[in-house]
């Protein structure tokens, strides 16, 4: 199964929520999961940025093979470039688009 968690928000527990909710999907043997891919735009690219408090656990997620993608239009809105965001993440045109596009492709969508 390849699963799509979509992240758009910058409230800190949320971004405690959503690590958490990776984790606990990819610690779960009840599950057979192939691909996860965290997309963030709006307020969820607080969680991406250097500096963000789940750094580690992003990078620890990554190491897993979770896959992070930025929305370069949040980028472009917020005056931020994409040299502040975690060694991790990848940009794409399009944070709903590519939502979108990876649920046409079979991505279950997880929205925590």
């Amino acid at each position: 199964m390849n699963v799509v968690f979509h992240h758009t928000t910058d409230e800190p527990a949320m971004h405690d929520r959503v690590c958490n909710n990776i984790a606990n999907l990819l610690d779960d043997d009840t599950v057979s999961v192939a691909n996860v891919v965290l997309v963030a735009n709006s307020g969820g690219l607080t969680l991406l940025r250097t500096g963000s408090p789940q750094a580690e656990r992003i990078a620890a997620l990554a190491a897993r093979g979770v896959t992070f993608r930025q929305c370069r239009n949040t980028l472009r809105a917020a005056g931020v470039d994409e040299s502040v965001l975690l060694d991790d993440t990848e940009i794409v045109s399009s944070g709903v688009g590519h939502v979108v596009q990876l649920q046409a492709d079979g991505y279950q969508y997880v929205k925590p």
